[in-house]
């Protein structure tokens, strides 16, 4: 299978932040070589465990994290590995790392170190970048979040309550975002050049130019943004728009506008239900009425509570969307694999796990494209699986030297 990123080598240094560029890489088509310390990533150890049995081949973030790549362990903490890998930076398009500013200078693997190889693109990605007064601070995904911005506008509408910060690493997916789009920019710019180029990506820059309309909105109106419950932050208040279901689910109703059409269908499923109330009322006939009522008052709103709460959540969303109402219903992840949009859209991949003795259904990509042929290529690699192979097939080692260097402590 061809992909956008198809004939190309990337060496990756294994880390939590990287690992989601590094996939989409993979997912392109390229070859992706992990270099792994000797006892795993830290990916592997995260968790959950297939079955919560705590090992480092069946963790499921490092799983969906690290599909179609190859796993090769090395210390590189110890010169001969350090070898290894500039040996095979030589041969690499691409250098994904983010390790703490300064620390592959004394490997001899910072960019000045392995810059020979002039098509080489080096991507570093770290918390603050390789300058500045912060450059040395360290930093998890949540406070990132906190700090960018991107908390401010999350969570609940309820200020009590604790601001939320998006699951699923989203601070190290800006991050990865922004890295890979500095890669294929540059991976353009060498098709002209034949030069690579080092490229400084900092997560926190990334998330301060990621919080959607909060900053323009201060800088051009001078209004903040509040976090509201199931929805983007907005300079004014709303009601909650996640609203329940009569079988325990939650329909997020969001209701930008009613035609005349759509508000006819609406309230005659309203009578259906019993639950109409005054809404049949002449007055609710005029588009501009209606619209100013839902800004201002709570009839409409209380009417529309009122049809979800004794509606089923599949019925009020495609009922909903039949009659040109934008309401989409929540459901849980593992509900999704029998949802059939998804099918139609051939949007799983099953990829094999002979390690658990079955194949475990993945989302194609994070968007779908002809193209570019964004999808998994394979599983995720076992511990170790591809150092004998990437050793002994792109750097030419003999296999007593392979297993010299294993004895060594060097590798596994």
């Amino acid at each position: 299978m061809s992909g956008v990123y198809e004939g190309l080598t990337v060496v990756e240094l294994a880390d939590r932040r990287n690992q989601w560029a590094g996939k989409l890489l993979a997912d392109g088509g390229a070859r992706v070589i992990q270099i792994e310390p000797i006892n795993g990533s830290e990916a592997r150890w995260c968790g959950p465990f297939v079955d919560d049995k705590i090992d480092p081949n069946r963790c499921l973030d490092y799983w969906w994290y690290n599909t179609g790549k190859q796993s090769v362990t090395l210390d590189i903490g110890r010169r001969r590995a350090q070898d290894l890998v500039r040996r095979l930076l030589a041969r690499a398009d691409i250098f994904l790392e983010s390790t703490p500013p300064g620390t592959l200078g004394p490997y001899g693997l910072d960019y000045g170190s392995v810059s020979a190889n002039r098509a080489l693109i080096y991507a570093s990605l770290t918390d603050f970048g390789q300058d500045g007064p912060w450059r040395d601070y360290r930093m998890n995904d949540a406070a990132h979040l906190a700090l960018g911005g991107q908390m401010a506008s999350t969570g609940y509408s309820d200020l009590a309550v604790t601001p939320i910060g998006g699951h699923g690493h989203q601070a190290w997916h800006m991050g990865c975002v922004f890295a890979l789009h500095g890669i294929t920019l540059a991976l353009f710019d060498r098709m002209t050049t034949g030069e690579g180029q080092y490229i400084d990506v900092s997560i926190h820059d990334c998330c301060a130019m990621g919080t959607e309309g909060a900053v323009p909105q201060w800088l051009y109106f001078g209004e903040t943004f509040y976090r509201q419950t199931g929805m983007h932050a907005a300079a004014r208040r709303q009601p909650d728009l996640e609203l329940p279901t009569a079988d325990g689910m939650y329909v997020i109703a969001v209701n930008t506008n009613f035609s005349d059409k759509s508000w006819n269908q609406l309230v005659r499923w309203m009578e259906e239900k019993g639950v109409a109330g005054d809404l049949t009322d002449e007055k609710y006939r005029d588009e501009a009425f209606r619209a100013t009522e839902y800004r201002q008052g709570t009839t409409i709103r209380d009417g529309i509570r009122r049809l979800i709460a004794v509606s089923a959540g599949e019925e009020a969303f495609h009922r909903a969307q039949a009659y040109g109402i934008s309401w989409a219903v929540i459901r849980a992840p593992e509900e999704n694999y029998d949802v059939p949009h998804y099918r139609e859209r051939d949007f799983w991949r099953g990829v094999e796990h002979p390690e658990v003795g079955r194949s475990i259904p993945y989302p194609r990509g994070p968007y779908l494209s002809d193209e570019l042929r964004l999808e998994p290529r394979g599983r995720a690699p076992q511990l170790g699986e591809h150092t004998k192979q990437v050793l002994g097939h792109d750097l030419g080692l003999p296999d007593a030297q392979i297993a010299a260097l294993a004895a060594a402590g060097v590798l596994v």
